[in-house]
């Protein structure tokens, strides 16, 4: 698989959030808590945006901070440079996806929220090549200016089984 396609899998992973529910035990029984049901929404937010293939409201759910760390896939990415410099390549690498959460969590408390999924992702290429993968995604979010902003981002795909 060539260095785009699998990177296009990191975005896949975004569309994958979409009609997960969030899970938190220590919410009381017929209550939500408030950042986690946030990150809920940041998530759907996002596969919004990817469903849509619109970069422009992608890049608007990152905190745009010299010192932010993403990890995308099995290449580690520094900074936020480095994700808007590859963002358009990497949606435009996808023509059609299927996503389907095997597990969604979120949480937090204060100005800082998470989520993690495990998905399975189904995708062609615009040439009509058709792949799938297993993966995991984990967003850490600040509250900055009324907005949740993503600082921190790590996706990963499980080695193939021999």
């Amino acid at each position: 698989m060539s260095f785009y396609n699998r990177l296009a899998c990191v975005f896949v992973i975004s569309l994958i959030i979409g009609g997960a529910h969030s899970i938190n035990p220590g919410a009381a029984a017929g209550q939500k808590d408030p950042v986690a049901e946030s990150m809920r929404l940041l998530s759907k937010g996002l596969i919004d945006a990817y469903e849509r293939r619109d970069t422009a409201a992608l890049k608007g759910y990152y905190a745009k901070q010299p010192d932010a760390l993403f990890f995308w896939e099995r290449k580690m990415t520094y900074s936020w440079e480095q994700i808007d410099s590859t963002m358009d390549a990497l949606v435009g690498a996808v023509a059609k996806m299927k996503l389907t959460i095997t597990e969604f969590r979120s949480g937090g408390s204060g100005q800082t929220g998470w989520f993690a999924a495990t998905f399975h992702a189904e995708r062609a290429t615009p040439e009509g090549r058709e792949f799938s993968s297993d993966g995991r995604w984990t967003v850490i979010a600040e509250k900055r200016g009324g907005r949740w902003l993503i600082v921190h981002e790590h996706t990963s795909f499980p080695l193939p089984k021999s």
